[in-house]
Parts: structure tokens; sequence; C-alpha cells
């Protein structure tokens, strides 16, 4: 079985979150007070399974997803997916104003993103550097395309894309619409 594992936030939530960890590997209840960052998770969580930023739930007087999620250039958020066979991560930024996908075959490590200071790394060719000889896809800028590789419609999609997919279906267009 294959299931979201984990959520990384770095430099992202409209400036507030510098870094946090939401291990999301069992039952997980949210509780807390207004503004403690509930529905900000839940909307990355749904992002990650629907790559619509239109359909979030997000009032259109606030900040829309990437200009929230993605103020930095250094702003990612990470999802790492627990498979049979070991993890993989889909990490997300802003490119050309709208967030995009690198998959990486590896788990999540902090070491990846967060220099030893402290500070997020600014570029992907630092992040490549220290993730070493891990296997990574090239940028996905393609929300549609990225619902293709999550969702197993290979069709049209280059081989290297098989091993991200949570299930393999030509009609998982109501998946997303059903979890939203």
């Amino acid at each position: 079985m294959r299931f979201l594992n984990k959520i990384v936030f770095i430099n992202t939530a409209d400036k507030s979150l510098r870094y946090a960890e939401v291990n999301l590997d069992g039952n997980v209840h949210f509780i807390g007070t207004q503004g403690v960052g509930k529905s900000t998770l839940l909307r990355a969580i749904l992002f990650f399974y629907n790559a619509d930023t239109q359909k979030l739930g997000i009032p259109r007087e606030k900040k829309n997803y990437n200009e929230y999620y993605f103020p930095y250039q250094n702003s990612y958020i990470i999802y790492e997916v627990q498979t049979e066979t070991g993890k993989f991560c889909v990490l997300t930024f802003k490119s050309q104003g709208r967030v995009a996908f690198r998959l990486f075959d590896s788990g999540y490590d902090k070491s990846y993103f967060i220099d030893n200071e402290g500070k997020a790394f600014e570029t992907w060719d630092k992040i490549r550097e220290v993730l070493g000889k891990v296997d990574s896809t090239r940028i996905i800028s393609s929300y549609e395309e990225y619902r293709n590789i999550l969702y197993g419609n290979n069709k049209g999609l280059s081989s290297e894309f098989r091993k991200y997919a949570l299930i393999e279906s030509k009609q998982y267009q109501n998946i997303p619409r059903t979890i939203a």
C-alpha cells in the first residue's frame, strides 16, 4: 500500500513557518486554537492529492495558494510517500509564478534542504549536490501531468514516472474531486 507518510514545510505559510515536519503515518487528529495552522496543513495535504490551487477553500480576500505557501525562492513543501519497497518524495516549490514539482527516490532528510546554520538552500543545484546520486525527475510544471503521474495514468508519460504512482488508473479524475 502506498500512502502519504509525512509533510515538511520550509519557509512557507505567509513567511511565518520556517520549518515544520508532520508525520501522517497513521490516524491523525488536528486540534488547536484559531491560527495555529490546522487549515494551512489541511490545504497543503489537499493540494498533494488534487494539484489545483483553485479548489482549496481559500477565500478570495486572502492570499492565493502560491503567494501564501511559497513567499520566497527557497520556500518548499516536501511530501514523503511510503511505498511497499521504500519511500520517495515530492518536492513542491514556486517556479515562474506557479507551483512546480520534482520527485526523488529517497525518504525525507532535513540535510537535503537545510544547511548547518539552519538556512534553507536557495537553489535546486545545491539540493541536488547534497542529494548526491539519488535519482530525481525533471521539473514538472503542469498540474495535469503531476496528477497523471500520481494516479498512474501512464499514457504519454515516460516510464521513469511509473514508480511514483499511488495507484494505476486512467480514470482517476473522481479521486481528487472526492477528496476535495
